[in-house]
């Protein structure tokens, strides 16, 4: 009966992978792995620099005011569905429409926000408060 080992083809092939000039034969061609997609310059790995702490503090607030947007958002609509079926004054049509266009606004300035870096991140948490205080003037203190 045959051992199972490598045949004797197989057997010759291996010792080419074990061999550290592999890469270094005729039929490894650099040009295959050069251009756009292999630049060498590039940092296909590595970790972006860590946001300052301008950024990350505005980031973090404009979070905490999207949540409590949110929170709101929820309470004025269903405070709105109640009082329609329990024949209760409740708050009217135009501020649910207030706050859920402050929600959805607040929420995309977020994504915003956590997406982007620099300015443009420090720019949308500010769009992410202004819009709250403008809710909060205009429905809840008005």
């Amino acid at each position: 009966m045959r051992s199972r080992g490598p045949r004797r083809h197989d057997a010759d092939q291996n010792e080419i992978y074990r061999d550290g000039n592999y890469y270094e034969d005729e039929y490894y061609v650099e040009e295959y792995y050069s251009g756009e997609y292999y630049d060498d310059r590039a940092d296909c790995g590595a970790v972006p620099a860590r946001a300052g702490f301008v950024v990350r503090a505005a980031r973090v607030v404009s979070g905490i005011v999207t949540g409590a947007v949110l929170v709101l958002m929820a309470v004025v609509c269903g405070a709105h569905y109640l009082g329609g079926d329990r024949d209760f004054p409740g708050p009217g049509t135009e501020s649910v429409v207030a706050h859920v266009v402050a929600a959805v606004v607040a929420v995309v300035a977020q994504v915003v926000a956590d997406r982007r870096r620099g300015p443009i991140s420090v720019c949308a948490a500010i769009v992410v408060v202004f819009t709250a205080s403008i809710l909060l003037v205009t429905q809840w203190w008005g």
